[in-house]
């Protein structure tokens, strides 16, 4: 009999334990806990840009303070000085590696967006990804999932003007450095030839470092002004092997000795160093940079600053 009773409490204990927790509420108190609340969802799982804009039901709104708790800023920057509502859509287990995949959605009035969320064996948050977002252009399709062998792909077809049908495709799979790498590139548009902009280029440049170091108009580093006298804003652009391969990245990096800055931000895991001399800069990725590159190249190499033109002095008066 009193083995009977044991087995029966700990059978209470065990299912009292297993049960999910209410997602919309405060009670979730562990990462664990907020993985294992999502629903079980089968490979493949697809997300499309007229799909994700179907109501969900307030059963799978996600509290606004768990996904600050649990998750980073930089995994929702698109929707950085709004307020949008999030919804847990499922989750799959990888029996092989141990990563769980959350599928979650972010929406205001006007903008659905759909993530695919990483978290390892240990249920810590890894990497985020948007898949795939509401579209206004009818000329156009986008959908974005994971298959069964849990790689993920991102495709878009549209119809151009000249009535022809082109599409791209993005495969990526996630690895053990903490981030999502992209393993091929499909896509039988025309590379168009465009200029490349630089968002920082009219920011201040008064710093021992700031300026332009640049080889040419495809492969530069600008760097200009940070918010503190030990930091400094960067924009790297680089394109190699003939085009095949292209890299950007925009930030802000510590100047953590003279000479030698090093970029890190929470919640990514590229890192770089930047080593500064009164002639060049010469770049290092430290850590994979995968999210900003191909995957047949990465940010390094040494570029020549660019010495900036002397300011004419305005004639004398007399």
């Amino acid at each position: 009999m009193y083995r009977l009773f044991l087995v029966i409490c700990i059978l209470i204990v065990t299912s009292c334990s297993s049960k999910k927790k209410n997602l919309s509420s405060e009670e979730v108190d562990t990462s664990a806990d907020f993985v294992e609340s999502f629903n079980d969802v089968s490979l493949p799982f697809v997300i499309s840009d007229t799909s994700i804009d179907n109501k969900l039901g307030d059963s799978s709104l996600i509290n606004v303070k768990l996904i600050k708790k649990f998750l980073p800023d930089s995994v929702f920057n698109e929707f950085k000085g709004t307020k949008p509502k999030y919804y847990a859509m499922g989750k799959s287990v990888s029996e092989k590696t141990g990563e769980t995949y959350l599928f979650v959605k972010a929406a205001t009035p006007t903008r659905q967006v759909g993530y695919i969320l990483c978290f390892d064996k240990e249920n810590v948050f890894k990497a985020g990804m948007q898949l795939v977002s509401n579209r206004t252009d009818r000329n156009a399709h986008a959908e974005g999932g994971m298959d069964r062998r849990f790689t993920i792909n991102k495709n878009m077809t549209r119809t151009g003007r000249d009535g022809q049908n082109y599409y791209n495709r993005n495969v990526y799979v996630y690895n053990n450095v903490g981030t999502f790498t992209l393993i091929l590139q499909e896509s039988n548009e025309a590379v168009a030839v465009k200029e490349i902009y630089n968002p920082i280029d009219s920011m201040a440049m008064t710093g021992k470092w700031s300026g332009n170091y640049v080889k040419d108009k495809k492969n530069f580093v600008a760097i200009r002004d940070g918010s503190k006298a030990n930091r400094v804003i960067f924009f790297v652009h680089f394109e190699a092997n003939n085009g095949d391969c292209t890299g950007e990245i925009k930030g802000e990096a510590e100047i953590v000795k003279p000479g030698l800055a090093r970029y890190t931000a929470p919640g990514d895991p590229c890192a770089l160093e930047f080593i500064f001399t009164s002639s060049k800069v010469t770049i290092s990725e430290l850590k994979g940079c995968g999210n900003y590159r191909g995957i047949k190249c990465f940010f390094s190499g040494s570029y020549p600053k660019k010495i900036a033109p002397k300011k004419k002095k305005a004639p004398s008066k007399k």
